[in-house]
């Protein structure tokens, strides 16, 4: 446990407030625990534990766990009060996601057609992207989205800290690497059938059912080429970071394109970081389109895209993905996939940050132990 605790002893949550504050009433009886609820989680996935139903008790039992996450122990909080911080924290109404899962939705069958090796698919509407360059360079593009204080504690808490610590690069000319990752869902596709087409001896209908993760959607794996049901989370890099941190994260239907995903990520990640100068991108060739290349040459950057061609790549070897979720426990819920997503990212941080520092935890107890004696 020397690293894990040693991780959660350099995590300072002195900026938290400044980001969630406005999510809590300013009268009634106080909140508390979401600086010891935060600590749990990014230590639960350092754990390998991916349940929290099985993780919250098994802190509240154990004094050690507790004093690493700042609960009194006999006091630890439930799993319930795990799940409603982030309920909170997630910018969309939950009351109106159960409605949406209780409600009938038409059957969408796994799609047939296969794509070509490497081949992405295409954006739904034409022009869309030069429409949406175009919102975002005059500042109209819209900025709603449910992720939005998950983003901002990522940078206010823990990306801020990397930059002072210099493991993030110059951050006077910024470089940044873009890409978007297949992120499955544990919930079914199928979904549960409510007709009566059973008793009368069919068995494949297409009835609407409810699902679940009713926004899951099929996309496609261009890396392992086949589809995936779940949703596309989309990262920002620090390219010239020698531990390749993540500063940005979003979540986005499956079958959403990168290069639609990268002009509201451009956008979104310059207002993040307003002490930033962002100059150098990196992406594949998804991002190879005239209106992207227009909008950096608006906002000075200078893209470093290959052309976008049929070029076959060695697909044998595992994806170079930053956060990889191939064999972690699923979600059934885009909320709690990227929760995770975004704590998985803070580990990779405090992983960074203590080998940058060479702090322990053990060879400071040492040190006091050595001092009382």
């Amino acid at each position: 446990m020397d690293k894990p605790l040693s991780k959660l002893y350099l995590f300072n949550l002195d900026n938290l407030l400044l980001v969630i504050k406005h999510l809590y009433s300013d009268t009634g009886c106080p909140a508390k625990n979401q600086q010891g609820i935060i600590r749990s989680l990014v230590l639960m996935l350092d754990c390998d534990e991916h349940s929290i139903t099985k993780w919250a008790p098994k802190v509240a039992s154990d004094r050690l766990l507790c004093a690493a996450c700042g609960f009194e122990f006999g006091k630890a909080p439930s799993y319930s009060s795990y799940y409603d911080f982030i309920n909170r924290i997630w910018l969309a109404s939950h009351k109106q996601h159960v409605k949406k899962k209780l409600k009938p939705k038409s059957f969408y069958a796994k799609p047939r057609k296969k794509l070509k090796a490497g081949q992405k698919l295409p954006p739904k509407h034409a022009g869309v992207i030069t429409k949406l360059a175009s919102l975002a360079y005059r500042g109209k593009l819209r900025e709603e989205r449910p992720e939005k204080i998950f983003q901002e504690f990522l940078a206010r808490c823990i990306v801020d800290q990397s930059a002072q610590m210099g493991i993030l690069g110059n951050i006077n000319r910024f470089s940044i690497a873009m890409d978007g990752s297949c992120y499955n869902s544990g919930a079914s596709h199928t979904g549960v059938k409510i007709c009566d087409c059973q008793s009368k001896g069919i068995y494949k209908c297409q009835c609407p059912r409810r699902y679940s993760d009713p926004d899951a959607t099929w996309g496609w794996d261009s890396y392992h080429e086949e589809y995936f049901y779940g949703d596309t989370l989309f990262s920002v890099t620090a390219s010239d970071s020698p531990y390749d941190l993540p500063i940005y994260l979003r979540i986005a239907q499956a079958p959403r394109h990168d290069s639609i995903l990268t002009i509201f990520a451009l956008n979104e990640v310059r207002k993040l970081y307003p002490d930033i100068t962002f100059k150098n991108f990196l992406a594949d060739g998804a991002m190879d389109n005239y209106p992207t290349y227009r909008l950096f040459h608006q906002w000075d950057m200078i893209p470093f895209i290959p052309l976008d061609s049929n070029a076959r790549v060695d697909y044998s070897k595992p994806h170079p993905g930053i956060l990889c979720f191939d064999n972690a426990g699923k979600c059934r819920s885009s909320k709690q996939r990227f929760a995770r997503a975004t704590f998985a990212a803070v580990n990779i941080h405090l992983d960074a940050w203590v080998k940058h520092t060479g702090f322990s935890i053990i060879d400071l107890l040492d040190q006091n132990s050595g001092i009382a004696a």
